[in-house]
């Protein structure tokens, strides 16, 4: 006897013959299920289809002014455009970026609570934090990386420095008296100043702040003398004689600093760290609206005037899908555990 195939209408198929052998109660249920399946394949669908129908919250792991902000508030500006729905951007800086990461953690899952984050609390936190309350890579359904970007070493001008060599004699003659600041635990700014630390042999104290703006106001008015900080927030004070820049942590030197040398130039060959931005939204996020929002922002960040924009706060527009950020992320978290652990940088 030739076997028939029968189909439930969303690409299962049942032996018919197989059919035959089962009670009808059973085969009653397994048609409902298939039923039951259709319905919530094509409910996600619209509402897929039909999002966003009201604002969409983006929380900011950082203080107002700072380079996070910043590409936060003009990626919003263009999904208003695209997807006719208001984006609010809200600012929770502190905790190393974790306030606003774990209340994207508890927000419902429906595309309506985005984290705008950085390596902090997306992947240096895992080993700085002894007891993070989440998990970066089972907590978020991740959108998209956004940026690369590059610190700057900076000083406020009364420091008797124009090197980063002089820097290092300065702070060698004074062990554990220098103070440095940074936007916060676990941001790039506050591994600069660790791995500075490492390879140049000197101490420092590291003092954190709740963002890069409230940091850097503070060493233009000189009540700490160093700071490793974005460039958006380091360029204007610099061309206002506020700061002095001595040396940029990337491997290449910044087209928009393209006078101030890499810490490899300035003689630190070992030296180089880069920071990055990223986009992510509650785990269980549906699939379909995750898809949505990256092939959005992804168009975003690679439209020219936004690519421009980036580049001219000193970053590198990184667009990825969100298997493409799963990946780079499970690398990324035990690299900036292992230099954690080395420069004993962590917590409690």
């Amino acid at each position: 006897m030739k076997t028939r195939k029968l189909s439930l209408g969303i690409g299962t198929e049942i032996d018919a013959k197989g059919l035959g052998h089962m009670k009808r109660p059973a085969i009653i249920q397994r048609i409902l299920v298939g039923v039951v399946m259709a319905g919530c394949l094509a409910a996600s669908g619209a509402f897929a289809q039909n999002y966003p129908t009201k604002p969409i919250r983006m929380l900011v792991a950082g203080a107002a002014g700072g380079s996070s902000d910043v590409q936060a508030r003009l990626i919003a500006q263009e999904m208003y455009l695209r997807l006719r729905q208001t984006v609010v951007v809200e600012n929770y800086g502190g905790a190393g970026g974790m306030i606003a990461a774990e209340m994207v953690v508890k927000a419902p899952a429906d595309g309506y609570t985005l984290l705008f984050g950085y390596q902090g609390p997306l992947a240096a936190n895992v080993s700085m934090f002894k007891n993070m309350s989440y998990d970066p890579l089972k907590d978020f359904s991740l959108i998209t990386m956004v940026s690369f970007a590059p610190s700057v070493l900076a000083v406020n001008p009364t420091q008797p420095v124009n090197t980063v060599g002089e820097l290092v004699k300065l702070a060698q003659a004074s062990p554990g008296k220098y103070n440095y600041a940074s936007g916060g635990q676990g941001t790039g700014q506050h591994l600069s100043g660790e791995l500075f630390q490492m390879v140049t042999g000197v101490k420092l104290n590291h003092v954190p702040y709740k963002g890069d703006a409230p940091a850097i106001a503070d060493v233009v008015a000189g009540h700490v003398p160093m700071t490793f900080t974005s460039l958006v927030s380091a360029i204007p004070q610099a061309q206002a004689g506020k700061l002095r820049l001595l040396a940029v942590t990337s491997s290449k030197r910044s087209p928009m600093l393209p006078e101030v040398p890499t810490m490899a130039e300035a003689g630190y060959p070992n030296y180089e760290i880069v920071s990055w931005f990223a986009i992510a939204a509650p785990r269980g996020t549906p699939r379909e609206i995750v898809n949505k929002l990256n092939a959005t922002i992804v168009d975003i960040i690679k439209s020219p005037a936004v690519t421009s924009r980036i580049v001219s706060l000193g970053g590198m527009p990184a667009p990825m899908t969100p298997d493409e950020f799963t990946r780079f992320l499970e690398k990324d978290i035990p690299r900036w555990g292992d230099l954690i652990r080395r420069a004993n940088a962590q917590v409690n």
